[in-house]
């Protein structure tokens, strides 16, 4: 039950995290190749005959999910470290 409860919280950070990642690479592929990336909308990027520019933009904006799900991974953070403590502390005990 307990390493089930680590793993969905664990997966939770993951998942609110997820976004930094995405953003990153935007960034690079973005400054790369010369193209132009901001919240004010879609611009041309075309790579190797490929117009990469919704799929930058779209990525790019996957960085406003980080006001909502920052907040919540720390608190799923905080809740993986009160467990992980609880968990010590009894094992300390036992011993």
């Amino acid at each position: 039950m307990k390493k089930a409860l680590y793993a969905l919280l664990s997966l939770g950070i993951a998942l609110c995290l997820a976004p930094i990642p995405a953003l990153i690479w935007v960034s690079w592929f973005a400054e790369r190749h010369g193209c132009r990336v901001d919240e004010a909308g879609v611009y041309p990027c075309v790579v190797n005959g490929h117009d990469w520019g919704s799929t930058l933009g779209g990525l790019f904006m996957t960085g406003w999910l980080l006001i909502l799900t920052l907040p919540l991974a720390t608190l799923l953070g905080l809740a993986l470290m009160i467990l992980i403590v609880v968990d010590l502390i009894r094992r300390a005990r036992r011993k």
